[in-house]
């Protein structure tokens, strides 16, 4: 009988535990500094709606949709300087330059994902993953001009 008992109470506290509202997460928002903020819509002018995040190195980084509609990151320290932006493309529309380069070096490869990345001081560069015949994935950079570097 006492061993009745304290299964029964056993179970009314695991239900009554389990009754509780559960605290939802609250969004917080990212309170980006003002001279980053002023970069970004320096450089940035025409765009509406961005998303800001903070990423592992202390960056603020803004995702947005740009005038080609592409999916695009620009990254900010906290004095408002570009860091480096990304910017995504649909692999069915890649850059001609890109496109040509790729069946050039690896003709039966497909192409998986594009993106280029500027940074200051850098050469502009496109990162393109292909899927190539034997089903192995492959991280190609390619230059602007069309040179291929794995």
């Amino acid at each position: 009988m006492k061993n009745v008992f304290l299964i029964l109470i056993a179970g009314l506290f695991s239900f009554s535990a389990s009754a509780q509202k559960k605290k939802s997460k609250a969004v917080v928002k990212l309170n980006v500094p003002e001279m980053v903020d002023a970069s970004f819509k320096t450089q940035y002018a025409t765009v509406e709606k961005n998303k800001w995040s903070k990423n592992y190195s202390g960056n603020y980084e803004a995702t947005f949709t740009n005038a080609e509609s592409l999916k695009q990151v620009a990254e900010y320290n906290a004095s408002g300087r570009v860091v480096k932006t990304k910017t995504v493309f649909d692999v069915n529309a890649l850059p001609a330059n890109i496109s040509t380069a790729v069946q050039a070096g690896y003709p039966e490869a497909k192409v998986t994902e594009c993106t280029k990345y500027e940074i200051p001081g850098v050469s502009p560069y496109y990162k393109v993953k292909v899927t190539t015949t034997a089903n192995k994935n492959k991280d190609l950079f390619i230059s602007e001009e069309g040179a291929i570097t794995e």
